[in-house]
């Protein structure tokens, strides 16, 4: 129910007003909390029985550009939101899970000070298995697992979560990524063991509404494929557009780097190879899952070697046809940390640790900190997006600990850190 329901019009910008002011003053008091300085030191539908909907054959990529915020939205202050995922589109406007409570969806308009509570009514519990896409501050899509796991039910919002549509949809959970207000893709877990795991892509053309089985691995189901193999365990996908993707994931063998590639929308793939320099086909990898900035892309790239875990970076500037890097080159190799990038030029990487990375040249070469803030073992997610005048905010969330809790710390360098949810 909205305002216009329960009060009139003079009421309602009194109440808005009230709503405003008070937004300002929590927002205050939490910006003047703790400041941590650094230390000294530097409907399973096998495929082909539907009828296929259209996609369009040139999306936009990589990072949608923020529409106009619908302000203020007309949702109430959550206290203390217990976050399991954010996701920034600038440094005022966020998305987020929040599990404590029930579970919320919950949105930002101030950084991350203040969450507002845009939980689509009715919906029950939210937990730890709930997947968040978000296109734009006003669009969102939020995918609820069923207690099977393997249906669900997804959400959708377009007025920045004061109201949201719903429909049942035929897998739980997994890599979801829309590229637009209409196409979107899912890549759903369907059973994994022994170093192998069973998946099927679905694609959708009208905002989640219906959702198309292209592509499954199953050798138990009819119309399985070995192209995108039952090998291996999936760790992420990409689309750069509706035809072109790529499946990243992990297998026990050496000088294999597990990423796979489509140009049809998912319904068949190619393993695209890595140039590796001389004497590293010995080792073991594991790709995370490529971004890109329209052309330019980075595919982040762990490398098992004899006496350690090195952490470097592939780049192309062609749209993925082609990949470059070379592990080997000990300027672009530092320790393994979630990868955050803010385009395709400003990147940043950290374990939660002491040492924090950044680079000013799309991952080629890359700068060390240190920061007194200590997430080991804790750090769930790390994010950067620009800011005005040529800076850039980022934001680190610590994993709900015991007490049901979980921080949420913001930062213009990443050394010094200001706490938001202690």
């Amino acid at each position: 129910m909205n305002l216009s329901q329960l009060v009139n019009r003079w009421e309602r910008k009194t109440f808005l007003l009230i709503l405003a002011i008070s937004l300002i003053l929590s927002a205050c008091d939490i910006q003047a909390g703790t400041l941590l300085a650094p230390s000294q030191a530097v409907t399973k539908t096998p495929p082909g029985t539907v009828t296929e909907p259209s996609i369009p054959s040139n999306i936009a990529t990589s990072v949608p550009a923020s529409t106009d915020t619908i302000l203020p939205p007309a949702l109430p202050v959550l206290a203390s939101p217990a976050l399991v995922r954010i996701e920034f589109q600038d440094e005022k406007n966020g998305w987020g899970i929040a599990v404590n409570d029930g579970g919320h969806v919950v949105r930002s308009v101030d950084g991350g000070a203040t969450w507002l509570n845009a939980t689509p009514p009715g919906i029950g519990t939210i937990g730890f298995s709930a997947t968040l896409d978000v296109l734009n501050t006003n669009t969102a899509w939020m995918l609820e697992p069923g207690a099977d796991f393997f249906t669900g039910t997804l959400y959708r919002t377009s007025d920045g979560g004061v109201t949201w549509s719903s429909n049942p949809v035929p897998f739980g959970g997994g890599f979801l990524q829309f590229l637009d207000a209409s196409t979107g893709r899912l890549l759903a877990d369907r059973g994994a063991g022994a170093g192998s795991e069973a998946v099927e892509i679905f694609q959708t053309s009208d905002g989640g509404a219906t959702w198309l089985s292209v592509f499954h691995n199953d050798p138990t189901q009819p119309g399985a494929s070995e192209s995108l193999p039952l090998g291996g365990i999936k760790n992420g996908m990409t689309f750069l557009d509706a035809r072109t993707g790529w499946v990243t994931g992990s297998i026990p063998q050496d000088g294999i780097v597990y990423l796979y590639t489509t140009h049809d929308g998912g319904k068949s793939w190619l393993r695209q190879d890595l140039p590796l320099p001389a004497g590293f086909a010995a080792y073991q990898y594991l790709p995370h899952a490529p971004v890109f900035f329209g052309k330019d892309g980075f595919l982040p790239l762990v490398i098992y070697l004899p006496d350690s875990t090195g952490f470097t970076f592939y780049h192309t500037s062609d749209g993925g046809q082609t990949w470059n890097g070379d592990p080997a080159d000990v300027t672009r190799l530092i320790k393994p940390g979630l990868p955050a990038f803010a385009d395709a030029v400003h990147a940043w990487s950290w374990d939660g640790g002491a040492i924090f990375y950044s680079s000013q040249d799309g991952a080629q070469t890359w700068d060390s900190s240190t920061t007194s803030l200590d997430l080991t073992g804790r750090l769930a997610q790390l994010e950067f997006v620009p800011a005005p005048a040529g800076r850039f905010t980022g934001w680190a969330l610590a994993s709900v600990d015991d007490t049901g809790n979980s921080q949420l710390y913001r930062t213009t360098d990443g050394r010094f850190w200001t706490s938001l949810i202690p």
